[in-house]
C-alpha cells in the first residue's frame, strides 16, 4: 500500500498562544474558522516560504487545501476590522517616542498576469509570462522600530479600465476607478487619523509625490519629507562610468531652497517647505521636500524621518521573509485583503515576540519585487 510522504502528510496544529488567540478570537464567531485562522496565521510564522494554500494547509494540519480557500475566500469575517485590530496592537506595543508614518510601494512577481492586479512586468521577463502586483502599505515607526498597520492594492490601468476583468477577481465595483499611489496612501492615513495614531511625521518615496497628497498633509499640518520622482538625465550609454560604492562613503544632505513658491504647495502656517538633496553611499542622489515647522532645523527634520523610512523598509522585509506577506498564490481581490491581513497580523506577532526567524537557508530580500 503506497504511504503519504512525509512532506504532504497534515501534522496537528499547535495550539494558539494566547496573544495570537486575543489579537484573532473575536473576529470569528465560529469554531471552525476561528481554528482555520489560528492555524493559518501559526503556518506562516513556521514556514514563511510556504506559497500555496496546499502547502499552508499541510503545515496547518488542516488537511484539506479547501479549508484554507475557504477561509480566505467565502467564509464570513472582516479582513479590515482584523487590520484595525493590528493597527491598534501594532502602535502601542512601539510607543509613542517620535512617530513616524511611512508609506512604501511594495511589488510581488507573480507568474502570468490572471491574478487580481497583476500587470506585465517591464522589461518583459524572459520565458513564461511575468507580472508584477504592486501595493501600498503604511508603516507605523517609533523608537527605531517598525510595523505594518495597513494596505491597500493597486489596480493598474489595465484593470481599471477592464470592468469585467475587475468583475471576475471579484474586485468591488466601487473601487473599479484610477487610483494612484498617493491616493491610496491618503486613504491609509485618513484610516490612521481617525483612529487616533500618533503621527509625528510622514516619509513617502516617489510614488507618493503627488501634489494633492502634499497639499493634503499641509492642510493637516502634519510634517512631511517626501521623495521627489527622479529627473531625466543623460542616457546610461554617455557620461563617465558610475563609481562602485564605498563602504566608508557616508550619507550626506545639503539643503538647496527655502521659501519654495506655490509651485511646491502651501505649506501650513508656521511651517514652511524647504527642497534637500541626498548623497547615500550608493551615490544615488534624490531630492526631497520637506514640510517642517519654521523653527525645525531642514536637514535634522529631514534625516529624522528618513531613519523612519529605513525602519520601516526592515519591517516590510521582516514581514515578507518571517510572515509570508509576499509567500501566496491568491488570485482574487477579498483573498489578497485576507492573505495580506493575516500576515500582517503574523509579523505583529513577531514583533511582540521579538525572537528571531525560523531556522535554515538565507532568505532573500523582498523589499522590492518578491517571488510569487
Amino acid at each position: 500500500m503506497a504511504t503519504t510522504p512525509r512532506s504532504s502528510r497534515a501534522q496537528p496544529a499547535r495550539p494558539a498562544p494566547p496573544e495570537m488567540l486575543g489579537l484573532l478570537g473575536g473576529h470569528f464567531t465560529r469554531a471552525e474558522p476561528r481554528g482555520l485562522a489560528l492555524a493559518y496565521v501559526q503556518a506562516l510564522l513556521a514556514d514563511p516560504t510556504r506559497s500555496s494554500a496546499a502547502e499552508i494547509a499541510v503545515q496547518a494540519g488542516v488537511g484539506s487545501v479547501w479549508s484554507t480557500q475557504r477561509l480566505l475566500t467565502r467564509t464570513v469575517w472582516d479582513a479590515d476590522l482584523l487590520r484595525d485590530s493590528v493597527r491598534a496592537h501594532v502602535v502601542p506595543l512601539l510607543g509613542t517616542s517620535g512617530p513616524c508614518a511611512v508609506l512604501r510601494r511594495h511589488e510581488t512577481v507573480r507568474a502570468g498576469t490572471s491574478a487580481v492586479a497583476v500587470a506585465p512586468a517591464v522589461p518583459a521577463a524572459a520565458g513564461r509570462e511575468r507580472g508584477t502586483q504592486a501595493a501600498a502599505l503604511l508603516c507605523y515607526v517609533s523608537r527605531g522600530a517598525g510595523g505594518l498597520i495597513d494596505r491597500e492594492l493597486y489596480l493598474p490601468p489595465q484593470w481599471t479600465s477592464d470592468p469585467a476583468r475587475c468583475a471576475r477577481a471579484g474586485v468591488p465595483p466601487e473601487h473599479v476607478r484610477p487610483r494612484s499611489m498617493a491616493d491610496l496612501g491618503q486613504e491609509m492615513l485618513e484610516r490612521a487619523l481617525a483612529a487616533s495614531v500618533p503621527i509625528g511625521g510622514v516619509f513617502g518615496g516617489p510614488d507618493f509625490a503627488d501634489p494633492r497628497l502634499r497639499q493634503w498633509l499641509c492642510l493637516r499640518r502634519l510634517p512631511f519629507c517626501i521623495e521627489l520622482p527622479q529627473i531625466p538625465g543623460p542616457s546610461a550609454g554617455s557620461g563617465p562610468p558610475a563609481r562602485p560604492a564605498d563602504p566608508r562613503q557616508k550619507e550626506s544632505w545639503q539643503l538647496l531652497s527655502r521659501g519654495l513658491g506655490v509651485a511646491f504647495g502651501r505649506p501650513a502656517p508656521g511651517f514652511g517647505l524647504t527642497l534637500l538633496a541626498r548623497r547615500q553611499p550608493s551615490g544615488r542622489i534624490s531630492r526631497l521636500l520637506l514640510h517642517a515647522s519654521l523653527s525645525a532645523a531642514g536637514v535634522p527634520a529631514a534625516r529624522t524621518m528618513a531613519a523612519a523610512d529605513v525602519a520601516a523598509a526592515r519591517a516590510v522585509r521582516e514581514a515578507d521573509v518571517r510572515a509570508g506577506l509576499s509567500s501566496h498564490q491568491v488570485r482574487s481581490w477579498v483573498a489578497w485583503y485576507r492573505h495580506t491581513t493575516l500576515a500582517m497580523t503574523a509579523a505583529a506577532l513577531r514583533l511582540e515576540a521579538g525572537v528571531p526567524g525560523p531556522p535554515g537557508r538565507a532568505q532573500p530580500d523582498r523589499t522590492g519585487p518578491a517571488r510569487r
